[in-house]
This record gives structure tokens, C-alpha cells and sequence, in this order.
């Protein structure tokens, strides 16, 4: 994925990730970048929320995050 994700974005994009499991293979590690580190939070704690361990992320010098996210 290489487009950036926006705050506002961020929640509806972890939904639609969980509205389909079937097209999901089992948990495995995923990257995603982030306009910014609230859109990161975000995301992150969107319902489910990440648990410890899930996820890994560099907020960069311009402002946007890249993380890895467990799914």
C-alpha cells in the first residue's frame, strides 16, 4: 500500500480490513504509511485496537509514519 492514509481515513480503512476475513490469509504482518502519527493512532485504535507487540512504526522527518501492523 502506498498511499498515505489520513486521520479521518484511518479508522474506516482498519473496517474494511476486518469486514473481510475471508480474503484475509492467517495473521501475518502488513505495512501501511500514515499522513501523520495521529492517523497512525488512530488506526491503531480502531476497534479491534492493536495489542502490545502488534504493531512497529517510524514516524519519519516529514511528518508521515510507516508502520507495520500484525492482522
Amino acid at each position: 500500500m502506498n498511499e498515505l492514509i489520513s486521520e479521518r481515513d484511518a479508522p474506516l480503512q482498519k473496517a474494511n480490513l476486518h469486514a473481510i476475513p475471508q480474503a484475509l490469509p492467517a495473521k501475518r504482518w502488513y505495512f501501511a504509511n500514515f499522513s501523520s502519527v495521529a492517523a497512525a493512532v488512530a488506526f491503531v485504535n480502531a476497534a479491534p485496537a492493536q495489542l502490545a507487540g502488534e504493531i512497529s512504526g517510524v514516524a519519519r522527518n516529514d511528518g508521515t509514519v510507516g508502520m507495520f501492523y500484525f492482522l
